[in-house]
């Protein structure tokens, strides 16, 4: 198993602008750029990326057709801590909703960019083993059923070292997390390509999306 801690702080600004937009009379643009400013210390105080990831061989064991032809499953969870919503929870109990909004958003793209530089570390070792990648796949997105993820946290043993735990309806116990696999073979090509999000069905929903 392999854990990333250094992350660099990065936010797509302009993709948190954008879902913020979303919101309409709610907030207006001059208030999501004081309040982005004002939050970024924050932000960056209180996110602890961590990410982790092991690469298994496949035991087939799987019922699901999407990655039966893969000899290997790289099994990945990557985290910015339950602080992360204590705060925004913070900023609700007290009435600062627009400023919950606006941190929701950062925490949310700085989890997209800390899986992005996970996946660096993970091209770097499948390029050492000879393996090549899948683009991600993520339990909920069409392709497996939103309770595997309790099948990832298991074989990374979530609970012992993140303290990450589904719900009864297969949610992550932390917001700001999330847990995926790639398919990996010697017969793939070692694309860079983390994430294809015009194959992803929840496109026409996602603030984060890059077409």
């Amino acid at each position: 198993m392999e854990v990333t801690l250094n992350f660099d702080f990065k936010l797509n600004r302009s993709q948190v602008f954008q879902a913020l937009k979303s919101y309409g009379e709610i907030l207006e643009e001059r208030e999501i750029k004081s309040l982005y400013n004002l939050l970024l210390p924050t932000v960056y105080e209180t996110a602890e990326p961590v990410g982790v990831f092991s690469i298994e061989k496949n035991d087939n064991s799987s019922l699901y057709k999407i990655i039966e032809n893969y000899s290997h499953i790289i099994y990945c969870i990557i985290s910015l801590g339950d602080n992360c919503s204590k705060k925004i929870n913070e900023f609700f109990s007290y009435g600062n909703m627009k400023k919950g909004m606006v941190m929701d958003a950062m925490f949310t793209s700085y989890l997209f960019e800390t899986s992005s530089q996970l996946f660096n570390h993970i091209y770097s070792k499948s390029k050492e083993l000879n393996l090549g990648l899948s683009c991600r796949i993520s339990p909920g997105d069409g392709e497996l059923p939103l309770k595997y993820q309790k099948n990832i946290l298991e074989k990374l043993d979530a609970e012992k070292f993140l303290n990450l735990t589904v719900t009864e309806g297969f949610m992550l116990s932390s917001s700001y997390s999330m847990a995926y696999i790639y398919g990996a073979d010697e017969n793939l090509p070692l694309s860079k390509k983390d994430h294809d999000c015009s194959r992803c069905p929840n496109r026409d929903l996602c603030t984060m999306k890059n077409l």
